[in-house]
């Protein structure tokens, strides 16, 4: 297992050998954890927000009366998909 050191400012580099395993670049971002007594780092992707989404005048009022069918209450739940396909063709 190799051993690093931390630098200034708490900088350390991770091998190499280890980068290249886990395809590590640099500025890619990695998600900190502490467990125990250990230091786990976690390669992360951030993804951009999606653009925002343009409805036609019917898709507006389908996503209103939908709106309206949950705050009224008129929702199902279901298990899995099966169980929600079954209940569309009914």
């Amino acid at each position: 297992m190799p051993l690093i050191q931390v630098r200034e400012k708490a900088q350390i580099t991770i091998p190499s050998k280890i980068r290249k395993a886990l395809g590590i670049k640099e500025g890619d971002y990695l998600e900190v954890e502490v467990e125990g007594n250990k230091i786990v780092l976690i390669p992360k992707i951030l993804i951009d927000k999606a653009p925002p989404v343009t409805l036609s005048e019917k898709g507006e009022e389908m996503l209103k009366e939908a709106l309206e069918d949950v705050k009224r209450g008129r929702v199902k739940k279901f298990k899995n998909v099966e169980e929600l396909i079954d209940d569309l063709h009914k």
